[in-house]
């Protein structure tokens, strides 16, 4: 801004070049606030956008972290699963090997059922996450009787493995073996006398 602009009491309407002036000096005060005021907008503006690009790849950079960390955890539970079936499978061989000698019909279909369960094992330790929901959801979809039935034959598995390791023996740095109680699940053992 330019302060020569100063009127004089009295003469303004009165000397034509003069009005022709300041009018002249009003209309480029206007012009240089019109550009101030856009390059400031224009400023202001570039700062946001700017502001607004670091949020937007903080923003991406937190989610790929969690993303990758999902992807961690969900990759330990798969090989956790993978795990536990191929333990199921060797149970299931190890049971075969004991029909054998009476009823070798029924081992075959034992080593069968475990030959599935070692494929299953192998399909989600070599699988995505992905590719693994979506064959289930597709068998769930074609045969859901049989999809059913086996959710619940290995809801009773889980159960039976789970009370099995929770009433096995502790043992104590001297090796020997040392009962766990059962008052936990509000048995009693009724071979011991009671003490008050």
């Amino acid at each position: 801004m330019t302060d020569s602009y100063k009127p004089q009491v009295g003469t303004v309407g009165k000397n034509p070049a003069r009005t022709a002036g300041l009018a002249d000096q009003a209309k480029t005060l206007g012009e240089d606030l019109k550009n101030k005021a856009g390059n400031l907008t224009d400023t202001v503006t570039r700062a946001a956008r700017d502001q607004v690009g670091q949020i937007g790849t903080a923003a991406k950079d937190m989610a790929a972290d969690a993303t990758g960390r999902v992807k961690s955890a969900m990759n330990e539970q798969k090989s956790a699963g993978a795990d536990y079936l191929g333990t199921i499978a060797s149970a299931t061989q190890r049971a075969a090997g004991e029909f054998e000698r009476d009823v070798p019909q029924a081992a075959q279909y034992i080593r069968q059922a475990a030959g599935q369960i070692e494929t299953v094992a192998n399909a989600v330790r070599q699988r995505d996450m992905r590719e693994l929901v979506g064959e289930v959801q597709e068998f769930a979809r074609r045969q859901p009787t049989l999809f059913f039935g086996g959710a619940v034959v290995l809801g009773f598995a889980a159960l039976r493995f789970f009370k099995s390791s929770a009433s096995e023996p502790k043992r104590t740095s001297s090796g020997n073996s040392v009962e766990r109680s059962n008052s936990y699940a509000g048995q009693r053992d009724y071979s011991q006398p009671r003490s008050y």
